[in-house]
């Protein structure tokens, strides 16, 4: 993902994080005042208060990170936090959709700003959609193969095993710095749908290809995943599971891990 893929990602996370609960609390605020109106009148009032009231906050969340990359002092932090807790319609939902989305936009992640916000932050309201896969075995079974990959040309030899390993640790979706793999993309997408099925890696299947794009940077991971089926269906039909040239150096070492 580019960054303004990444910030319509964010933006669009922030979105969802709040709106049910916004739209639920402005429909009782307003539901007297409508209570003898239409229904569909009362709908879209609402629908539209919600999305001027979002807007009002994109705006100052924008305002906020400018800020906090002007200043990124504790100090800074701790006063916008205590700032949006006055703010109208703002409960514990709205602070922590607004602490998450600050991480995300703002620029130095080793700042004091950052830490302390981050430490703020409720990790349990994460979902699997907004980290990136998760190793599921012991550490010491992901230095194998971090070896393998490297030692079969398959992983590029600038990558080290410590951003090989950060990448793979639950990291937040915006803040994944793709690995650099030197096999063709159908086999690297291949590699990664086989820590799956082997529950090496977790991650929702309907975000799987989202995230194995932003973890390794290949676009339209679904049509490669196609084209190499459908090529290997064609050239030998006794394939049970379809397979891209290559396959056998990843089913080995999927078999030794």
């Amino acid at each position: 993902m580019n960054k303004r893929e990444l910030e319509n990602f964010v933006w669009f996370q922030f979105a969802n994080d709040v709106d049910m609960d916004l739209r639920k609390r402005v429909s009782m605020d307003f539901a007297v005042r409508y209570k003898k109106a239409k229904v569909l009148s009362f709908n879209e009032f609402i629908k539209n208060k919600v999305y001027t009231i979002q807007e009002v906050w994109k705006a100052r969340i924008k305002e906020d990170v400018r800020n906090i990359n002007n200043n990124p002092s504790k100090n800074m932090a701790m006063v916008k936090l205590k700032q949006w807790q006055k703010i109208s319609y703002v409960n514990d939902i709205v602070m922590n959709a607004y602490i998450k989305i600050m991480i995300e936009l703002v620029d130095d992640n080793s700042s004091e700003a950052y830490i302390h916000l981050y430490k703020q932050l409720d990790k349990s309201t994460y979902n699997e959609a907004e980290l990136g896969f998760e190793w599921q075995f012991e550490q010491d079974r992901l230095g194998p193969l971090f070896l393998a990959l490297q030692s079969n040309a398959l992983l590029h030899k600038d990558v080290t095993y410590d951003s090989f390993k950060k990448v793979l640790n639950s990291t937040l979706f915006t803040k994944i710095e793709p690995i650099k793999f030197i096999c063709t993309n159908s086999l690297t997408i291949y590699l990664f749908d086989q820590l799956y099925k082997n529950k090496f890696i977790n991650g929702k299947m309907l975000k799987r290809d989202m995230t194995i794009q932003q973890t390794t940077g290949i676009k339209n991971v679904a049509q490669k995943r196609a084209g190499y089926e459908n090529y290997s269906h064609l050239h030998n039909a006794s394939f049970r599971d379809y397979k891209p040239k290559g396959f056998e150096i990843v089913d080995n070492i999927i078999k030794d891990l």
